[in-house]
């Protein structure tokens, strides 16, 4: 049996911000989805998942609190704010994962009791 290293994203390697180089890192190490690269802003890296599985696949990994944006149009925006682990220097980055659901969509249990209605605060 041999040992494969870990695949490291290529942009991660290209980065100069190491916000979004900390994102890639703790994305790449917790094997965790996102539909488009992450986005740094004032209030943390903003990071975009494609459907309800993937949103719970961070809120396990990374826990964390749970807003719901109001509803327009039968649906509505739903935001994880959480962090990466600690690193070496004991700092964390913050972390806003994003995902759109239908009204009506399956949403786990988990993260609908302490979800919130109205606007998602920074």
């Amino acid at each position: 049996m041999s040992v494969q290293p870990i695949p490291l994203r290529k942009a991660l390697l290209q980065r100069t911000d190491p916000q979004i180089a900390a994102i890639e890192a703790t994305i790449d190490f917790l094997d965790l989805p996102t539909a488009r690269e992450p986005i740094a802003r004032e209030d943390g890296v903003h990071v975009v998942v494609a459907g309800s599985e993937q949103f719970a696949q961070w809120m396990h990994a990374l826990g964390g609190t749970v807003n719901r944006a109001p509803a327009m149009d039968s649906a509505s925006l739903w935001t994880l704010r959480t962090e990466t682990p600690k690193r070496a220097d004991g700092t964390t980055v913050r972390i806003r994962v994003h995902v759109a659901l239908v009204a009506d969509e399956w949403i786990p249990e988990q993260f609908r009791a302490p979800a919130q209605s109205g606007p998602v605060a920074s």
